[in-house]
């Protein structure tokens, strides 16, 4: 079973904890009723609920491939398809369900607001206002012919599907609680970190202005005025030695800034996009650089230049401090944007250093919307992963 569903866990954790949840919960409401079934409790609207289960599980056994390829939207497709077949078909069999297989419309909706764009939700929307609306009509026409007017069945057939459509709807209020309390502290952990890190970022500009361009600044216009001295006394050659040395500190100057400016922001991240930014830095990289890119497209600029300074930092960090001979670098755009730093170096612990630069990149991957992870340990190389909800 753990193979089939495999491919859920490319979903954020909270998501593939519902998915699996409401996977279980059917899967025991139908194992109740069918034991129900085999003791006795034969009849018409028992098999009904048991194929309607039986279709609302197959439904979502199918979804873990797709969301290999399409991520969320595919996981919460399959939850809408097999939620409204058991509120249909539930209602059809047993009227009395109508309360719970109303809610259960309702639920892909309360799921997607996490997870899906504008559009979606709309459509969620009226899936749930529709869907809530004709399972209500169905239960009152089918109560005056109702399969059976036995109050057993009903109640055989509530007493097994209710508890398992309850829980799942307790979990997911109680899921997305907590996501909300999360969501709370992570904002304010975030803003303390962002103010942090921007006061970081402001100290290693001026650093780096100061110790290289302002430093390089001064000794030409130390050099520019030798030259005019030695004009002034008439030696020429020397003074035109001393203009070409300018010249050539001049065009260091000029590459360190470009260099600096890169660093801020780089012009082709903005002009051609997250894969030819980080093709130009790996040729530059001081450590080799093998770059695996597949199915990456344009996307929001903030989430790539995120992605991008993320890498930056741990290519530089590779290159520093780890010892590495070798990085690789992964790039995966589907089912969401992913990317993997690994290096062959001698990797630290991370009780032992200051966590500034690691705060900071992920304080800029949240920011963005998506997660850093880090793997590292003494002798054992550095894995920095970070991967972006759609």
């Amino acid at each position: 079973m753990r193979g089939i569903l495999a491919g859920w866990d490319s979903l954020d954790p909270a998501l593939r904890w519902l998915m699996r949840i409401n996977l279980i919960a059917l899967t025991t409401a139908t194992l109740l009723l069918a034991s129900a079934y085999l003791l006795g409790f034969r009849h018409t609207s028992v098999e009904i609920d048991l194929g309607v289960m039986a279709v609302s599980i197959v439904l979502m056994l199918v979804t873990p491939p797709l969301c290999r390829r399409y991520g969320a939207p595919a996981a919460i497709v399959g939850l809408t398809l097999s939620a409204l077949i058991f509120a249909v078909g539930g209602t059809w069999a047993t009227p009395n369900l109508s309360p719970l297989t109303a809610l259960l419309t309702m639920v892909p909706l309360l799921v997607g607001f996490a997870y899906l764009g504008r559009r979606w939700i709309q459509v969620l929307s009226v899936v749930a206002v529709a869907g809530s609306a004709g399972v209500a009509a169905l239960a009152e026409w089918r109560r005056t012919e109702a399969v059976s007017e036995e109050w057993w069945i009903n109640a055989v057939v509530i007493a097994a599907s209710l508890p398992a459509g309850v829980a799942v709807v307790v979990l997911l209020v109680r899921s997305a609680y907590a996501r909300l309390q999360g969501q709370s502290d992570e904002l304010v952990e975030s803003r303390r970190r962002v103010v942090e890190v921007a006061d970081a970022a402001r100290r290693s500009l001026e650093r780096d202005l100061h110790d290289g361009a302002q430093q390089r600044l001064l000794a030409s216009s130390v050099t520019i005025e030798r030259a005019r001295k030695e004009l002034r006394a008439g030696r020429h050659d020397s003074a035109a030695a001393l203009l070409d040395q300018l010249a050539a500190d001049n065009r260091e100057i000029v590459t360190e800034l470009r260099e600096l400016a890169r660093g801020i922001y780089p012009p082709l991240l903005t002009e051609r996009g997250l894969v030819a930014a980080l093709q130009s830095t790996a040729r530059r990289s001081a450590v080799p650089v093998t770059l695996d890119v597949a199915d990456v497209e344009r996307t929001d600029p903030q989430v790539e230049a995120a992605a991008y300074f993320c890498i930056l930092e741990a290519l530089t960090n590779a290159a520093k401090h780890s010892g590495a001979a070798e990085v690789h670098v992964t790039l995966r755009g589907r089912p969401h944007l992913s990317f993997t730093v690994c290096d062959d170096g001698r990797g630290f612990d991370r009780g032992a250093v200051d966590a500034g630069g690691l705060l900071g990149m992920e304080a800029r991957v949240a920011a963005a919307g998506g997660r850093l992870t880090l793997d590292t340990g003494p002798g054992r190389g550095t894995v920095v992963r970070g991967e972006f909800a759609p």
